[in-house]
């Protein structure tokens, strides 16, 4: 299941990310760290984009999916971004997608990253608002059930509304020409973005029904995902980028 949520996150988030790749300039021999990797899909972006005179250092937590990246430019570590040292002012990019809102404090391990980036390097990041997700038609179960994954991630520590801070997180960093923008998306159905909304309902099912959530509910909201006829809006998708200040 993780990896299938794992391909559905990049199918859906690898255009926004090449896109912001592309408006930052990465190109033939930038030194990169891409934190909280994942599948790796960034870390062969910039590994591509780097070329034979860059460098990428991929860096999560599991980096099971990551070892088969490794290569004369492309370096493979496991680290914890809260507790693990990270080389200070040594990349041009540094990069962390759907990273920020499982962590805390997030503006801790945000700076950190920041100090990672040379003076003039570029931080770049992606976090998602779930505030924004609704069907239509829409129900009760939904309702309930939505609202119980919500308060499941809160309890458990993340922020499913992230998306929202990062603009004011980069600049509470202390970057500067920080540029940031949304995208949101209406499917049926069955699309993408509803496979993905279902499969994150299943990773925190056990949680939601810990805390008095009603399983049979969850199948029905899952179903509803699934149908056709419904409409469905996304998680507002949100980049921000910005540049550690030369003095």
């Amino acid at each position: 299941m993780e990896r299938a949520r794992l391909s559905l996150l990049e199918e859906l988030h690898d255009p926004l990310s090449a896109g912001q790749l592309d408006a930052i300039g990465v190109s033939e021999g930038w030194r990169c760290l891409d934190v909280g990797a994942g599948g790796g899909s960034v870390t062969r972006m910039l590994s591509t984009r780097v070329g034979s005179t860059g460098s990428v250092l991929a860096v999560d937590l599991d980096t099971s999916l990551l070892e088969g990246l490794a290569s004369d430019r492309v370096q493979v570590r496991r680290l914890d971004i809260l507790v693990d040292p990270l080389p200070q002012a040594a990349f041009d990019l540094v990069h962390a997608r759907l990273l920020l809102m499982f962590l805390s404090p997030r503006l801790g391990a945000l700076e950190r990253m920041v100090n990672a980036a040379v003076p003039g390097g570029w931080v770049a990041m992606v976090a998602p608002d779930f505030s924004t997700v609704a069907l239509s038609p829409t129900s009760v179960v939904w309702r309930r059930v939505w609202s119980q994954f919500l308060d499941a991630a809160m309890a458990g520590g993340w922020d499913p509304a992230y998306g929202a801070r990062l603009y004011g997180d980069l600049c509470a960093a202390g970057l500067v020409d920080v540029q940031a923008d949304s995208n949101v998306r209406c499917s049926a159905g069955g699309s993408v973005e509803a496979r993905l909304l279902s499969l994150t309902l299943e990773r925190l099912r056990e949680r939601m029904v810990e805390r008095g959530g009603d399983s049979a509910e969850i199948d029905e909201a899952q179903r509803l995902l699934a149908e056709p006829d419904i409409a469905i809006t996304s998680p507002t998708h949100c980049l921000a980028h910005g540049q550690r200040p030369n003095s």
